[in-house]
């Protein structure tokens, strides 16, 4: 017990570790919400193990020298974001006014002394003594809030993102989401996560993706989530520096394994990732072509940046070069739409007939890509033009059955026949 209380009186004039628990207390007991006073701030420590101060004094010097090191020195709109911790009266610079009024009271007390040393009881001491007992007093810092690297709303954002996520799995998600809550107050509270249990509060089993990440036990599943965000990030970090890439191409077997298809696919220049139905994919363009190209990200493999005869980064292909990207802005929503199921054949105008109060799945796939059109329509229906795969928009067709009828003639004889080889694969015997 005494060595103890030894430790605990010798910790209280390391001021390393003072401002280290300082920190490390305001950061748990304050944020956007609620602000502390020193006085409960110094009640806290003292409720601690090892209290590195029990002065208010004392802790008073060191939140003020705290506040010079961690915040800008002087506030502007500009850098509002920067302050670390914030108090009553940031705004207004309320730890400098504090700091000016200190120096003058030292310069005072300093004058006194040489008054008191020089002139002994005359007159001019006493005017020195009566100056300083009318000093300002010193401004009160109280009111703390630690700004956490994310505010509530904000990881509230975030931790949602990491839950419904299909690409990270059930034991990532909850170490993630332990250090995500960590950064915050003891009042942060999310609806997915217990802190306490270290447990999620929702069943990951009930978010489907084709990257099936879910499962956490499955080698095979770990190895397709691995290899995918190891090309997302190989991807990325092409785009980033702008070089062509060089890949292979594959497909699945009955396993579930990669097999390769393609081990010389041309050089490609990458632009873009976008997901579309749960799959990621690749967007660049090929020497020659007029069209930008898209590949399906889980299919490739063995990505590797194209270097010259210098052995130097191969420089992409200026985007301007592809008609996707000509006097407009690129919109990748509008891409996918028009690339029904990522197609590879170019869109084109096809109208469709709906009826007029059953839009939902047309958003579902083609967003806000397409327009309602005045041609005449019997009463409770409406004929609408999208721009989009026409070979997909058979599959497409047969899959609403109930809901569209396409009023392209070319489409609608690829229909019947698509059809016929259905009845006569599923007539009876």
């Amino acid at each position: 017990m005494e060595k103890e209380s030894a430790r605990n009186k010798n910790a209280q004039y390391i001021p390393e570790r003072r401002t280290i628990q300082i920190l490390k207390i305001l950061k748990e007991i304050s944020d956007e919400e609620h602000s502390v006073t020193q006085a409960e701030l110094l009640k806290a420590m003292q409720d601690t193990m090892e209290s590195t101060t029990n002065n208010p004094e004392t802790l008073s010097r060191s939140i003020d020298e705290i506040l010079f090191q961690i915040n800008p020195f002087e506030y502007s709109e500009e850098n509002d974001d920067d302050y670390k911790i914030k108090y009553d009266g940031y705004k207004q610079n309320r730890i400098i006014e504090k700091q000016d009024i200190k120096e003058n009271i030292s310069l005072k007390i300093l004058d006194a002394k040489k008054c008191d040393i020089v002139l002994k009881k005359s007159e001019a001491r006493k005017e020195v003594l009566k100056e300083l007992n009318g000093t300002k007093k010193l401004p009160t810092i109280t009111n703390l809030s630690y700004v956490h690297d994310f505010n509530n709303s904000e990881l509230d954002i975030i931790i949602q993102a990491v839950c419904f996520s299909d690409f990270i799995p059930v034991n990532d998600k909850t170490k993630i989401i332990r250090k995500l809550v960590a950064t915050a107050s003891k009042y942060y509270k999310t609806p997915y996560y217990d802190k306490y249990r270290n447990k999620l509060l929702f069943n990951p089993m009930g978010i489907y993706g084709r990257t099936e990440s879910r499962m956490y036990e499955n080698n095979m599943v770990l190895n397709k989530c691995g290899e995918l965000s190891n090309n997302l990030q190989l991807i990325q970090d092409a785009i980033n520096r702008q070089v062509q890439i060089k890949f292979c191409f594959n497909r699945y077997d009955e396993k579930g394994n990669l097999v390769k298809i393609d081990y010389d696919y041309p050089a490609l220049s990458p632009y873009y990732v976008v997901v579309y139905h749960d799959m990621y994919y690749l967007i660049g363009g090929h020497k020659d072509k007029q069209h930008v190209s898209h590949y399906r990200i889980d299919l490739m493999s063995d990505i590797s940046f194209l270097k010259n005869s210098k052995e130097q980064d191969l420089t992409i292909i200026p985007k301007k070069q592809y008609m996707e990207f000509k006097n407009q802005l690129w919109n990748p929503e509008k891409y996918m739409s028009e690339h029904l199921y990522m197609a590879y054949d170019e869109p084109r105008r096809i109208k469709i007939k709906i009826k007029s109060d059953d839009y939902t799945f047309i958003h579902d796939w083609f967003g806000n890509h397409y327009r309602k059109i005045s041609q005449e329509c019997k009463d409770g229906y409406d004929i609408v033009e999208i721009n989009t795969s026409a070979t997909m928009m058979v599959h497409w067709a047969m899959q609403y059955a109930g809901k569209v009828e396409i009023m392209d003639e070319k489409i609608r004889n690829m229909l019947r026949k698509e059809i016929t080889i259905m009845q006569e694969k599923y007539k009876k015997n």
